[in-house]
């Protein structure tokens, strides 16, 4: 199968999700209101930090792992590894989430109950075991069986959702437990046929814990910075402006996360072609592949300026009309983040952990900054020129810097090879 194929495969699956994600807005929104729904969406946020705080980025670590390992795992070896640090690290983040709520009487989830939060948070350890289950069949090149785990898993949460919010009226508990179950449903559907492939077994292996631990914090790093770099302005506009504004501007954010699809496929299908080839051998294949995407994304995007209030009236009804100004004003984002996304496996498959790191966690630092000073002052477009500026403009040229080294560095690989063969 192609590499365009699998990225077309695995956006159409990602589409699917998006699509019924959207199809839950479309009730929600309506059933809701903006209240309603920016306190699901601030809810679902926090799960989201926990998790990806917590999760040390060990799936990405693995990627690394094959590369640089004489020795590399079995899938059998890492099923059992991840897993089992799967289970501790999501345990340690809800132990973690009680006690920050404990300990500040639950004032740092302003306007969440406990029992929203419990909800949200039961996602945890489901988001981080899917994190590291599908670095696992991307590296083992099956991603067609995470499709199929997708596909099933999110419309029986979908139509979970329409039981419990529509029909019996559970309000955001109904919407946050709908959101849990397809989640459950997604990791249980990849957990199986992660099991078969690796010969019904699972093995712990202890001297692969160290190196995951040691590449995955170096990464996880950059991982907590770029998810402040997207997450963060939702929660400071919750925390200082009001559920109606999470609301618009999550809307926006959710659409512009619909167009990343492809480009999210599509480093999940480069990290299996560095999985087995060097970062010099593979990087013509991923050049051409990145280029293709990156067109596709700018051709996407325009469409989406044009279309974007019909889009906005169809899914969210009127009520959300503020959102599609956010979502114009967010779209030169896109490429940047696609760049981003697509020259991960690169800086990954070369050990340039740490130098990535540092570019991260140096832009993270200045756009939370920006943001806790920007959002009080300016609103939610306080919030939107502080992503422009990172998205749009920073971010893009540094990855264009690499990009180019990666080129260079390739093509002398190239002339060495050459020159060894002429002698």
């Amino acid at each position: 199968m192609s590499d365009l194929r699998r990225i077309v495969m695995m956006s159409v699956a990602r589409g699917y999700g998006m699509v019924l994600s959207l199809g839950t807005l479309f009730v929600s929104a309506r059933l809701l209101g903006p209240q309603g729904r920016g306190e699901f969406a601030a809810a679902m946020a926090w799960a989201a930090l926990f998790a990806t705080l917590f999760n040390l980025s060990l799936g990405q670590a693995l990627q690394h792992r094959l590369q640089s390992a004489q020795s590399k795992p079995t899938l059998a070896e890492q099923l059992g590894t991840l897993g089992g640090m799967a289970a501790a690290l999501a345990a340690a983040a809800l132990l973690c989430a009680c006690m920050l709520y404990l300990g500040s009487g639950g004032a740092l989830f302003k306007g969440l109950s406990p029992a929203l939060l419990l909800l949200a948070l039961g996602a945890v350890p489901l988001l981080v075991w899917e994190q590291y289950a599908s670095n696992m069949l991307a590296a083992a090149a099956q991603t067609g069986l995470l499709n199929r785990a997708q596909y099933i898993g999110r419309s029986a949460g979908f139509a979970v959702f329409f039981l419990l919010v529509m029909y019996l009226g559970l309000g955001v508990p109904g919407a946050l437990a709908s959101q849990l179950i397809g989640q459950f449903l997604v990791a249980a559907l990849v957990l199986l046929p992660l099991w078969q492939l690796a010969g019904s077994s699972a093995k712990w292996a202890r001297r692969e814990v160290l190196p995951l631990l040691r590449s995955g914090v170096v990464i996880h790093m950059t991982t907590v910075s770029a998810f402040l770099l997207d997450q963060v302005s939702i929660l400071l506009i919750n925390h200082d402006l009001g559920k109606s504004d999470v609301g618009f501007y999550q809307l926006a954010q959710q659409m512009v996360a619909l167009l990343l699809i492809v480009p999210q496929s599509a480093l999940m299908v480069i990290y299996g072609g560095l999985a087995k080839a060097s970062p010099d051998a593979f990087w013509p294949q991923q050049k051409r592949l990145a280029k293709k995407v990156l067109a596709g994304v700018a051709g996407l995007s325009l469409f989406a300026y044009l279309v974007a209030p019909w889009m906005v009236a169809l899914v969210a009804g009127h009520a959300f009309d503020p959102s599609v100004a956010m979502f114009r004003a967010l779209l030169p984002t896109i490429l940047g983040i696609s760049l981003a996304l697509l020259m991960t496996p690169q800086w990954i498959g070369r050990g340039m952990l740490k130098l990535n790191t540092a570019l991260t966690i140096a832009t993270s630092v200045v756009v939370v900054g920006a943001s806790y000073w920007a959002i009080p002052r300016y609103g939610v477009d306080g919030a939107i020129n502080v992503r422009l500026a990172a998205y749009a403009l920073w971010i893009p040229l540094a990855q264009l810097v690499f990009w180019f080294w990666c080129n260079r560095r390739a093509q002398a690989g190239v002339a060495t090879q050459a020159g060894k063969g002429v002698d």
